[in-house]
C-alpha cells in the first residue's frame, strides 16, 4: 500500500514598513511513503523494485526529490545499526547537468546517512533535481558501507522510506 499526500503553498502577502510586498512562491509537495515489504526485491535485498505505483505527475519548472525520513526494523536492530547506509534512486530522468556522483555510478544517489534504533542521521543532505515526467514505477538500490542490503545475518530487514517531490513554478 502506498499513501501521498498534497500541499500547495500559494501567495503570501507581507507588510514591511508600512509597504505591501506580494511573495508569489508557488510550490506543490508531493509524498511518497514506500515500504520495502511492497516491493519485489533482488536476491540479497539489495534492488527494490516498485511497481505499479499510483501515477506520480511531475509538472514544475523546477522539480525536487529529497528523503524526508526513513526508518528500519528487525528483529535485531544490531542488524541495520552501525552502517552508513545508501540510496539509490532509478528508472527516473533526472537532470544530468546538475547532477555529480563521485562514486562513478550513474544511478543518482537520494540518500547517504546512518540509521540507529532511535535516530536518523543524514549525512549529505542530498536533493536530485528531476525532470518533467509521469512516473508509476522507479527503483531503490539500498546498500551499507560493508555491502549488504536489507538482509544480515539471514534477518530481513524492513525500510520504511518517505520521498518528497517538490515542484516549483514560477
Amino acid at each position: 500500500m502506498y499513501s501521498f499526500y498534497y500541499s500547495i503553498k500559494k501567495k503570501y502577502i507581507i507588510l514591511l514598513d508600512k509597504k505591501m510586498y506580494e511573495l508569489n512562491n508557488k510550490c506543490v509537495y508531493k509524498s511518497v511513503w514506500l515500504y520495502s515489504e511492497n516491493a519485489t526485491a533482488s536476491n540479497g535485498r539489495k534492488i527494490f523494485t516498485f511497481n505499479n505505483l499510483p501515477l506520480l505527475q511531475v509538472k514544475g519548472d523546477k522539480n525536487y526529490i529529497r528523503v524526508a525520513s526513513i526508518a528500519m526494523k528487525s528483529s535485531n536492530s544490531s542488524d541495520y545499526t552501525g552502517h552508513v547506509w545508501t540510496i539509490k534512486l532509478g528508472n527516473v530522468k533526472y537532470n544530468h547537468v546538475n547532477y555529480y556522483n563521485s562514486d562513478k555510478n550513474s544511478i543518482p544517489t537520494i540518500f547517504s546517512g546512518m540509521i540507529d534504533s532511535v535516530n536518523m542521521f543524514n549525512c549529505n543532505n542530498n536533493v536530485l533535481e528531476i525532470e518533467n515526467q509521469e512516473i508509476n514505477q522507479f527503483y531503490l538500490n539500498v546498500f551499507t558501507d560493508d555491502g549488504h542490503g536489507l538482509t544480515k545475518n539471514s534477518q530481513d530487514i524492513k525500510m520504511y522510506l518517505n520521498l518528497i517531490i517538490e515542484e516549483h513554478y514560477d
